[in-house]
């Protein structure tokens, strides 16, 4: 008879389980999704490669704006070591800019940017920028070939100009250094 009742009070408890609105196996479930309280946060640097020195403008929008939540930016090196982390304030609007000088905290490399929008850590976006040496930035803008050089040289491909037009689109080429004849 004691099996009997082991077994019905059994039966019922895991009736009664199953029934409920928590779950015995969950701990009452996963918890409800909802997009009430998910803040989201976008970020955007004004160029992707600086050199030592210059000045970096971070800027962006949450999409809920909230007076209690702060905006923390923070900067990693390529091997993950945080080189900066500052709080921000985000206008009523939701938009929110930030400006940093590369000085001696940095060094050439790739640049990880966590942009953090409260304590939540789903609120996280993440950018990177690179710091490249001065001397190489100035080189690889030097060697930007002009919009109108390349025009040229299809009109010129096309025949819509003559050789002596082009000639003179190499020359200016060979006269900025942009191209250099070997002897």
């Amino acid at each position: 008879m004691n099996s009997k009742k082991i077994f019905i009070i059994s039966v019922i408890s895991l009736a009664l389980a199953f029934s409920s609105e928590s779950s015995v196996f969950g701990y009452g479930g996963p918890p409800e999704q909802t997009s009430a309280n998910n803040y989201t946060v976008d970020i955007i640097s004004d160029d992707i490669s600086y050199a030592l020195g210059e000045f970096v403008m971070f800027s962006g929008s949450v999409n809920k704006y909230d007076e209690e939540r702060n905006l923390r930016i923070s900067i990693f090196s390529a091997g993950n070591d945080l080189v900066l982390s500052q709080t921000i304030s985000v206008d009523d609007d939701g938009t929110f800019s930030h400006g940093v000088t590369l000085d001696e905290k940095f060094s050439d490399g790739t640049f990880k940017v966590k942009a953090q929008y409260g304590n939540s850590k789903t609120t996280i976006t993440i950018i990177s920028f690179e710091v490249i040496s001065s001397n190489a930035k100035s080189v690889s803008q030097n060697n930007k070939i002009p919009d109108w050089i390349k025009n040229n040289a299809g009109w010129w491909a096309d025949g819509q100009i003559d050789d002596d037009s082009f000639v003179e689109g190499i020359q200016f080429l060979i006269k900025e250094g942009f191209m250099k004849l070997s002897k």
